[in-house]
């Protein structure tokens, strides 16, 4: 069963919320060490994503909304995918832009 889509539009956004903070930290650190703050290796980029879920269901769990997610139908691949999706798509478009630059 689908959650219903205000559940998934409200932890989508903060899932992206959530990656956008994630990736200035990782760029601020790659810019202090003297690197370009956008590239990211495959690897970094898929460390990063698996912060952001990690991030995201820790946050679920301190705020105490799993019960209340589990009650709804809501599976765990459910709430992990709300957190990686946006983490994803973020980094999919950082590296399509970063590759058409150049």
């Amino acid at each position: 069963m689908r959650p219903n889509t205000l559940i998934i539009a409200h932890f989508a956004a903060r899932g992206m919320r959530l990656w956008v903070v994630a990736r200035l930290l990782a760029g601020a650190m790659i810019a202090l060490d003297g690197g370009h703050p956008l590239y990211l290796d495959l690897s970094s980029a898929v460390l990063l994503v698996v912060s952001c879920i990690a991030l995201g269901l820790a946050d679920v769990r301190r705020r105490h909304e799993r019960a209340l997610l589990e009650n709804l139908g809501v599976s765990p691949f459910a709430r992990a995918s709300f957190f990686a999706c946006p983490a994803l798509v973020g980094e999919s478009a950082i590296a399509v832009l970063g590759s058409m630059i150049e």
